[in-house]
Protein backbone atom coordinates (compact mmCIF):
# COMPACT_ATOMS: atom_id res chain seq x y z
CA UNK A 1 0.00 0.00 0.00
CA UNK A 2 2.95 2.51 0.80
CA UNK A 3 4.33 1.89 -2.98
CA UNK A 4 0.74 2.29 -4.28
CA UNK A 5 0.99 5.90 -2.32
CA UNK A 6 4.38 6.39 -3.38
CA UNK A 7 3.66 5.89 -7.12
CA UNK A 8 0.06 7.38 -7.31
CA UNK A 9 0.34 10.81 -5.48
CA UNK A 10 3.37 12.14 -8.10
CA UNK A 11 1.03 10.55 -11.05
CA UNK A 12 -2.01 12.58 -9.47
CA UNK A 13 -0.11 15.74 -9.00
CA UNK A 14 1.16 15.37 -12.63
CA UNK A 15 -2.30 14.97 -14.18
CA UNK A 16 -3.64 17.83 -12.34
CA UNK A 17 -0.96 20.12 -13.21
CA UNK A 18 -1.91 19.27 -16.84
CA UNK A 19 -5.35 19.80 -16.01
CA UNK A 20 -4.37 23.45 -14.93
CA UNK A 21 -2.70 24.40 -17.85
CA UNK A 22 -4.70 23.12 -20.59
CA UNK A 23 -7.62 25.08 -18.31
CA UNK A 24 -5.30 28.46 -18.24
CA UNK A 25 -4.58 27.96 -22.27
CA UNK A 26 -7.94 27.26 -22.87
CA UNK A 27 -9.34 30.33 -20.69
CA UNK A 28 -6.68 32.50 -22.64
CA UNK A 29 -7.58 31.57 -26.00
CA UNK A 30 -11.52 32.42 -25.14
CA UNK A 31 -10.53 35.27 -22.90
CA UNK A 32 -8.25 37.18 -25.94
CA UNK A 33 -10.74 35.60 -28.98
CA UNK A 34 -12.68 38.27 -30.95
CA UNK A 35 -16.05 39.41 -29.84
CA UNK A 36 -18.24 38.23 -32.79
CA UNK A 37 -20.00 40.80 -34.36
CA UNK A 38 -23.62 41.73 -35.02
CA UNK A 39 -25.98 39.40 -37.35
CA UNK A 40 -25.87 40.53 -40.45
CA UNK A 41 -29.46 42.22 -41.95
CA UNK A 42 -30.38 40.06 -43.95
CA UNK A 43 -31.91 41.57 -47.62
CA UNK A 44 -35.59 41.13 -48.87
CA UNK A 45 -35.60 39.75 -52.07
CA UNK A 46 -37.99 41.67 -54.41
CA UNK A 47 -39.42 40.51 -58.00
CA UNK A 48 -38.84 43.35 -60.26
CA UNK A 49 -38.08 43.69 -64.11
CA UNK A 50 -35.11 46.63 -63.32
CA UNK A 51 -33.09 47.63 -60.58
CA UNK A 52 -33.37 51.42 -59.80
CA UNK A 53 -31.26 53.90 -58.19
CA UNK A 54 -33.73 54.32 -54.98
CA UNK A 55 -33.65 50.04 -54.34
CA UNK A 56 -29.67 50.21 -53.61
CA UNK A 57 -28.16 50.79 -50.17
CA UNK A 58 -24.68 52.22 -50.28
CA UNK A 59 -22.15 52.98 -47.50
CA UNK A 60 -19.83 55.49 -48.50
CA UNK A 61 -16.08 54.97 -46.76
CA UNK A 62 -13.12 57.82 -47.54
CA UNK A 63 -10.12 55.26 -47.66
CA UNK A 64 -7.73 58.86 -48.43
CA UNK A 65 -6.40 61.84 -46.66
CA UNK A 66 -8.93 63.92 -48.07
CA UNK A 67 -11.13 65.50 -45.35
CA UNK A 68 -14.99 65.62 -46.40
CA UNK A 69 -14.15 63.46 -49.38
CA UNK A 70 -16.77 60.64 -47.98
CA UNK A 71 -19.63 63.19 -47.44
CA UNK A 72 -19.55 65.05 -50.76
CA UNK A 73 -19.84 61.99 -52.56
CA UNK A 74 -22.81 61.08 -50.48
CA UNK A 75 -24.46 64.15 -51.54
CA UNK A 76 -23.68 63.60 -54.77
CA UNK A 77 -25.22 59.80 -54.57
CA UNK A 78 -27.70 61.11 -52.04
CA UNK A 79 -29.45 63.83 -54.83
CA UNK A 80 -29.16 60.96 -57.57
CA UNK A 81 -31.35 59.01 -55.48
CA UNK A 82 -29.49 56.49 -53.75
CA UNK A 83 -29.94 55.21 -50.43
CA UNK A 84 -27.29 56.14 -47.93
CA UNK A 85 -27.18 53.63 -45.02
CA UNK A 86 -23.57 54.87 -43.72
CA UNK A 87 -20.69 57.61 -44.04
CA UNK A 88 -17.39 56.88 -42.46
CA UNK A 89 -13.33 56.79 -42.72
CA UNK A 90 -11.82 53.28 -43.24
CA UNK A 91 -8.83 52.17 -41.90
CA UNK A 92 -8.68 50.40 -45.35
CA UNK A 93 -5.43 52.85 -46.55
CA UNK A 94 -4.31 50.48 -49.61
CA UNK A 95 -6.57 51.39 -52.18
CA UNK A 96 -5.84 53.23 -55.02
CA UNK A 97 -8.96 55.01 -57.19
CA UNK A 98 -12.48 53.96 -55.91
CA UNK A 99 -13.40 50.42 -55.04
CA UNK A 100 -17.03 48.75 -54.56
CA UNK A 101 -17.46 45.78 -52.39
CA UNK A 102 -20.70 43.86 -52.29
CA UNK A 103 -21.57 40.16 -52.96
CA UNK A 104 -21.53 38.45 -56.43
CA UNK A 105 -25.07 38.09 -56.73
CA UNK A 106 -25.43 41.93 -56.68
CA UNK A 107 -24.39 42.44 -59.75
CA UNK A 108 -26.85 44.77 -61.20
CA UNK A 109 -26.25 47.42 -57.57
CA UNK A 110 -22.56 47.33 -58.31
CA UNK A 111 -23.78 48.20 -62.26
CA UNK A 112 -25.66 50.72 -61.13
CA UNK A 113 -22.95 52.64 -58.81
CA UNK A 114 -19.99 51.91 -60.79
CA UNK A 115 -21.86 54.34 -63.60
CA UNK A 116 -21.36 56.96 -60.97
CA UNK A 117 -17.60 57.15 -61.45
CA UNK A 118 -14.78 56.54 -63.44
CA UNK A 119 -12.13 53.40 -62.95
CA UNK A 120 -13.86 51.80 -60.76
CA UNK A 121 -12.37 48.23 -58.87
CA UNK A 122 -14.84 45.52 -57.68
CA UNK A 123 -14.07 43.08 -54.77
CA UNK A 124 -16.69 40.56 -53.73
CA UNK A 125 -17.76 39.43 -49.74
CA UNK A 126 -20.15 37.14 -48.66
CA UNK A 127 -21.91 40.12 -47.26
CA UNK A 128 -26.11 38.84 -47.23
CA UNK A 129 -27.61 42.39 -47.22
CA UNK A 130 -27.86 43.57 -50.21
CA UNK A 131 -25.49 47.14 -49.78
CA UNK A 132 -22.59 47.96 -51.99
CA UNK A 133 -19.63 49.66 -50.40
CA UNK A 134 -17.89 52.50 -51.63
CA UNK A 135 -14.11 52.94 -51.27
CA UNK A 136 -12.67 56.22 -51.94
CA UNK A 137 -9.52 57.00 -52.01
CA UNK A 138 -7.59 60.33 -52.13
CA UNK A 139 -6.64 60.04 -55.84
CA UNK A 140 -10.28 58.52 -56.62
CA UNK A 141 -10.53 59.80 -59.82
CA UNK A 142 -14.20 61.59 -61.10
CA UNK A 143 -17.84 61.02 -61.18
CA UNK A 144 -19.02 59.11 -64.26
CA UNK A 145 -20.04 60.96 -67.46
CA UNK A 146 -23.06 59.06 -68.08
CA UNK A 147 -24.10 57.81 -64.87
CA UNK A 148 -27.26 55.05 -65.38
CA UNK A 149 -30.96 55.60 -63.37
CA UNK A 150 -32.33 51.72 -63.88
CA UNK A 151 -30.51 48.81 -65.12
CA UNK A 152 -32.04 45.27 -66.06
CA UNK A 153 -31.93 42.89 -62.35
CA UNK A 154 -30.96 40.18 -63.94
CA UNK A 155 -32.19 36.62 -65.53
CA UNK A 156 -34.39 36.14 -62.17
CA UNK A 157 -36.29 39.52 -62.08
CA UNK A 158 -35.63 39.25 -58.44
CA UNK A 159 -33.30 42.03 -56.49
CA UNK A 160 -32.08 41.92 -53.41
CA UNK A 161 -32.81 45.27 -50.73
CA UNK A 162 -32.90 46.41 -47.58
CA UNK A 163 -35.65 46.45 -45.08
CA UNK A 164 -37.32 49.93 -44.58
CA UNK A 165 -36.38 50.59 -41.59
CA UNK A 166 -39.93 52.88 -40.88
CA UNK A 167 -41.63 50.42 -42.30
CA UNK A 168 -44.20 48.86 -39.19
CA UNK A 169 -45.94 45.88 -39.14
CA UNK A 170 -49.23 45.71 -40.03
CA UNK A 171 -51.48 47.13 -37.29
CA UNK A 172 -54.04 44.81 -35.55
CA UNK A 173 -57.93 44.76 -36.61
CA UNK A 174 -59.87 46.96 -34.65
CA UNK A 175 -62.20 44.52 -31.96
CA UNK A 176 -65.76 44.55 -32.17
CA UNK A 177 -67.61 46.08 -29.56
Amino acid sequence: MRIFRLIATPLLLLGLVGLLIWGAFWGWQNLTAPLPGPEPTPCVTVTNNGLNVKDVSVRVYNAGFASGLANRVKTRLEDAGFRIVKVDNTDDRVIKGVLLRANEKSQPAIQLVSSYFTDVDVEYDDRVDGTVDVLLASDWGDFGTEPLSTVSSGDEGVICVLPDPSASPASPLPTQP
